[in-house]
C-alpha cells in the first residue's frame, strides 16, 4: 500500500472511538483498563492486543480475517469488506459501485486509455502505445485511416522511355514523369503496383539494363528532400523528368541479386494476423524466385523459391495469399504469404501440386493453358488472361473450382467493385465479362457469337486493364501509346467510350495494377492499436494477477476488432513475446475474463502486458467501406502482497 499503515490505522481507530464513546472516560467502558494486551484491555492498534484482535479499542477474541482484523486487500477479509485497512461489515448491498473496478472490491486495480479522463494519443505523443494505419476521429476514438484510399491516380510505365507517367484519372493530366532506375531507357519497366497510399512499385525488366524495383511516392510536392541537397525537387509534368537521384519522389531502387527480369510485382499494406503487419511487396521474376522487400527502405526481408515457372503476374487475396501467374509452366500458383515470412518458413515444405494442397504454403495447380494476366475479385476469386480466360474459386470442392471462358488471346485482366470483369484483347477490343455468368454469349463485331461483351470503340491495341476508384476501366493501349477509358453502365451492353486519352505515352507495355485497385477491392483496411500496461510495482508483490480486458468499440457492418495480448516481466521483452488471442467483436462481449487464457500461456504473473486492438474494415458491393471505432478499452488486475 501506498499510504503509511500505522499512522492511518491509528487515526481510523482513534476517530472510530471517539465518535463511539463521545467524551466518556474509560470508567464508563467495560472491561479491562490496564491496556497489557490481555482479552478487554484497551488497545490502540492490533499489535495492543497479545491474541485476538483490537475492535473499537478493546482487545477482543478473533481471528485475522475476521471483523476488526487488519487487512491490506479485500481478500484478507472472511467476510465483509476491506475499508481503511480494517475489515468490516458490509457487501454488496453497501456498495456504491466507486471502487477501481466499479465493485465493492479495493483490491482490483484498472489501468484504462480512451475517453476524457485519459484520451487516445498516436504516434510519438504516448510513449506507452505504438499504432499502424489508425488515425484519431473528432470525438478521439482510434479508427482506419480511410483517407488514405481516396486519392486519384493511375502509373502507366513508358517501357521504350525507362519512364513511369502518374496521371490523375479524374482530369486526365499527367502531374509527373519519373525515371524508373538508373539505367534510362534500358530500364524497361512493365509491371506495377499501387499500395493504399497510391505509392507505386514499378518493375524493372532490364533486358539490356538493371532489373530492379523503384518504390515512387504519390505525395509530390510534399514529398520531403531525400537527398539532402537542401531543396525539394520534383517533377512537375510529362516533359519534366529530372537526373536519377535528384528527384525527391523516387523513395529507394532494390537489384535483388541474380534477378532475370522482374516480371511480377503485388504491393502487401498489411497481412491478417500478421504479428508485425510489416508493409511490403512481393516481386518475382521470370526464373522462378520470390522477394518481399521492405516497403520503407526495400531491404530484402525473404528470398524463395516459386512454385510455378515463369512468373509473369502477382495478386494478392484477402486471405493473405499470394496468387502467381505461371507462364512458363501453365499453371497459376500460390504462397501463403501468413506462414511465408522468413527463408525457413517460406521453404519449409515442397510444393503441393493440385487443387487439394490448399493448407501447403506453396501450391501449384495446373492449367490447360498459359495464363497471362491475372487479378483477384471482391469475392476471392482468381481470374487469369492469356490462352483463354478462366477464373478459379477456391471455395468450391477441389475438382470442380475452374471455369474456362475462350475469347481468344488476352493480355491485361481487371475486376471491378460491381462484379464484372474486364479483359484486354490488344486489336481484338476490350472484353466486359460478368462475373456470375462469364460463359454468357454476345454478339460479336466480326458476326455471330463469343463469350464475353466486346465494348465497341476499344479495339486500338488494348495491352492492360486498369479499374480506377470512380469504377472508370483505363485501356492502356501499347502500339498507339495512349490510354482509352471507358464508363460502364449498369449493363455490360452500357458503356461509354473515349479515346486517345493521354496520347504522350511511349510504348506502354504495361498491364498489371496500376491504380491500387485490385488491392483495396480484394482485401479489407487493416490497422491497429497498441498500448503497454504496467501491474503491480511494490516491491514485496511477487507478481500481477490479470483479471480482465474491457472495451468501448462500435463495429458497424462486418468490420471487426480483434484484442490480443502478450506479456513479459520487461518492456523490452514484450517485443520478441508470443501474441495470444483475447477476444473477437462483435462475438465476445466486455468485460472478458482473461486470467485462465494467460494461465494456460504462461502470461500470468507478467509485470508488463501489451493489449492490442485490431480494427479490420469492411468494403462493400458499391466499394463504401465501414469502419470500426475504438473508443476505449482497460485492464484490471490485482496485486497479491506476500507479507514477511
Amino acid at each position: 500500500m501506498k499510504r503509511a499503515f500505522v499512522l492511518k490505522l491509528f487515526l481510523f481507530i482513534s476517530i472510530f472511538a471517539f465518535a463511539a464513546c463521545g467524551g466518556c472516560d474509560d470508567s464508563d467502558t467495560p472491561g479491562n483498563d490496564k491496556g497489557d494486551g490481555s482479552l478487554g484491555s484497551s488497545c490502540a492498534v492490533p499489535t495492543d492486543c497479545d491474541s485476538g484482535i483490537c475492535a473499537e479499542n478493546r482487545c477482543v477474541a478473533g481471528g485475522k480475517g475476521s471483523i476488526g482484523s487488519s487487512c491490506l486487500v479485500g481478500t484478507d477479509c472472511d467476510s465483509g469488506l476491506c475499508k481503511d485497512d480494517i475489515c468490516i461489515a458490509g457487501g454488496d448491498d453497501t456498495c456504491d459501485g466507486s471502487g477501481p473496478c466499479g465493485d465493492c472490491d479495493n483490491s482490483c486495480n484498472k489501468d484504462d486509455i480512451g475517453g476524457k479522463d485519459n484520451p487516445f494519443k498516436l504516434g510519438d505523443d504516448d510513449p506507452d502505445s505504438t499504432d499502424s494505419g489508425v488515425v484519431l476521429d473528432d470525438d478521439g476514438a482510434v479508427t482506419l485511416d480511410v483517407r488514405r484510399i481516396e486519392t486519384n491516380f493511375i502509373w502507366i510505365a513508358n517501357t521504350a522511355e525507362g519512364t513511369i507517367s502518374k496521371i490523375d484519372t479524374r482530369t486526365y493530366q499527367e502531374i509527373a514523369r519519373y525515371l524508373t532506375g538508373p539505367d534510362g531507357v534500358d530500364n524497361d519497366p512493365s509491371r506495377t503496383s499501387v499500395n493504399t497510399f497510391s505509392d507505386v512499385y514499378v518493375g524493372n525488366r532490364g533486358i539490356t539494363g538493371s532489373r530492379s524495383v523503384t518504390k515512387i511516392s504519390a505525395l509530390g510536392n510534399e514529398c520531403p528532400d531525400r537527398n539532402g541537397d537542401g531543396m525539394q525537387r520534383t517533377s512537375q509534368g510529362a516533359t519534366d523528368v529530372l537526373p536519377w537521384g535528384t528527384d525527391d519522389c523516387i523513395i529507394w531502387n532494390t537489384a535483388p541479386p541474380g534477378a532475370n527480369f522482374v516480371r511480377s510485382i503485388a504491393a502487401q499494406d498489411s497481412a491478417p494476423n500478421d504479428d508485425t503487419l510489416r508493409p511490403g511487396v512481393w516481386v518475382g521474376d521470370w526464373a522462378g524466385k520470390v522477394w518481399k522487400l521492405d516497403s520503407e527502405n526495400g531491404d530484402i526481408l525473404l528470398t524463395t523459391d516459386s512454385p510455378v515457372e515463369g512468373n509473369y503476374g502477382f495478386a494478392l487475396d484477402g486471405f493473405g495469399n499470394l496468387w502467381i501467374s505461371g507462364w512458363a509452366h501453365a499453371a497459376i500458383g500460390r504462397i501463403n504469404t501468413l506462414v511465408c515470412k522468413d527463408d525457413a518458413s517460406c521453404m519449409a515444405d515442397a510444393v503441393c501440386a493440385g487443387e487439394d494442397g490448399d493448407t501447403c504454403v506453396r501450391q501449384r495447380i495446373e492449367l490447360p493453358h498459359r495464363p497471362y494476366g491475372i487479378t483477384v475479385d471482391f469475392k476471392q476469386r482468381v481470374w487469369t488472361g492469356g490462352d483463354s480466360t478462366s477464373v478459379y474459386d477456391p471455395k468450391k470442392p477441389a475438382g470442380s473450382r475452374f471455369t474456362h471462358a475462350a475469347v481468344g488471346f488476352t493480355h491485361g485482366i481487371a475486376a471491378d467493385a460491381k462484379g464484372f470483369i474486364w479483359v484486354a484483347g490488344m486489336t481484338g477490343g476490350m472484353f466486359r465479362l460478368d462475373a456470375e455468368n462469364p460463359l454468357q454469349e454476345y454478339a460479336h463485331p466480326a458476326g455471330g457469337t463469343r463469350v464475353g461483351y466486346v465494348v465497341p470503340g476499344t479495339e486500338q491495341s488494348s495491352k492492360g486493364i486498369a479499374v480506377d476508384l470512380d469504377g472508370k476501366i483505363w485501356s492502356i493501349n501499347r502500339e498507339h501509346s495512349s490510354a482509352t477509358v471507358v464508363t460502364p453502365g449498369a449493363g455490360v451492353e452500357e458503356n461509354v467510350v473515349e479515346t486517345e486519352i493521354v496520347k504522350n505515352l511511349v510504348e506502354p507495355y504495361t498491364y498489371s495494377d496500376m491504380t491500387g485497385s485490385q488491392l483495396r477491392f480484394a482485401t479489407d483496411e487493416l490497422g491497429f492499436y497498441r498500448r503497454v500496461f504496467e501491474g503491480c510495482q511494490a516491491s514485496n508483490v511477487p507478481e500481477t494477477l490479470w483479471s480482465e480486458a474491457r472495451w468501448d468499440v462500435e463495429t458497424p457492418g462486418d468490420t471487426s476488432v480483434v484484442f490480443r495480448a502478450r506479456g513479459s516481466q520487461t518492456r523490452a521483452g514484450l517485443d520478441t513475446a508470443s501474441w495470444i488471442s483475447v477476444a473477437t467483436v462483435p462475438s465476445d462481449i466486455s468485460p472478458k475474463d482473461i486470467s485462465q487464457a494467460f494461465v494456460d500461456s504462461g502470461l500470468q504473473g507478467s509485470k508488463f502486458v501489451e493489449l492490442e486492438a485490431q480494427l479490420k474494415a469492411n468494403r462493400k458491393d458499391d466499394n463504401s467501406i465501414d469502419v470500426p471505432k475504438l473508443k476505449a478499452m482497460s485492464i484490471t488486475y490485482r496485486c497479491p502482497v506476500v507479507i514477511q
